[in-house]
């Protein structure tokens, strides 16, 4: 959890604030998508839930940051004047649950293979 949200937080740091937000945005989108994809088997959607909070509290202080204006006008652009909160991806729903006596992954090996 630390270590993406550190990542999020480098994404979203002063520095860049001349990049376009859609930039920031997709470079966030592709850190969730990643570590979502290797974390989406098992008990997680607790820890999504708080990924994608950090992630748009962050994109909201950057907005806010670009525009020289107050966080609140942060939240409200990514909250309300955005009908998909800015293209931010959303993680719940993704969770595939573990369940006993089944594989995890219903992918085969490659070639079909059983494991050894």
């Amino acid at each position: 959890m630390r270590h993406v949200r550190d990542r999020i937080r480098g994404l979203t740091e002063r520095r860049r604030l001349l990049l376009p937000v859609e930039v920031i945005v997709a470079d966030v989108n592709r850190v969730l998508r990643g570590w979502a994809g290797f974390f989406r088997y098992g008990n997680s959607a607790r820890h999504f839930a708080t990924i994608r909070w950090y992630a748009l509290r962050r994109l909201a202080l950057f907005v806010a940051k670009r525009h020289q204006r107050s966080a609140a006008f942060g939240r409200w652009v990514v909250g309300v004047a955005s009908a998909n909160q800015l293209g931010l991806v959303d993680l719940s729903g993704i969770v595939v649950a573990p369940r006993p006596n089944r594989p995890w992954r219903e992918k085969p090996n490659a070639g079909g293979e059983r494991r050894r």
